[in-house]
């Protein structure tokens, strides 16, 4: 069963809000309940929501760290990408250095 909830908030933030909910494609009741579900579930404030997506830029960045990660905790060398676009890895594990 569900119960309605009011609150008082800043007229210029909830415009903001549902702007800004609208944008991602949620409404305020969605969000506030996905919202609560998830604090819930996981004892934190866990998930972020954002109008802009991921650049390129910020995933290869993140591939970079975890291919650095790997190296350096022992896994495989990373070689560069071959002619067909796919990532190669040496034959033999890395040792890492300590």
């Amino acid at each position: 069963m569900s119960k309605a909830v009011a609150i008082r908030i800043d007229e210029e933030l909830k415009q903001q809000a549902e702007q800004t909910l609208d944008e991602i494609g949620l409404n305020m009741t969605t969000y506030i309940t996905s919202s609560l579900k998830a604090l819930v579930r996981e004892q934190r404030v866990p998930f972020e929501l954002m109008t802009k997506q991921p650049t390129n830029e910020m995933y290869l960045t993140k591939l970079d760290d975890a291919l650095d990660s790997l190296v350096n905790s022992g896994g495989y060398e990373y070689l560069g990408k071959g002619k067909d676009g796919f990532a190669k890895f040496g034959d033999t594990p890395v040792k890492a250095t300590l």
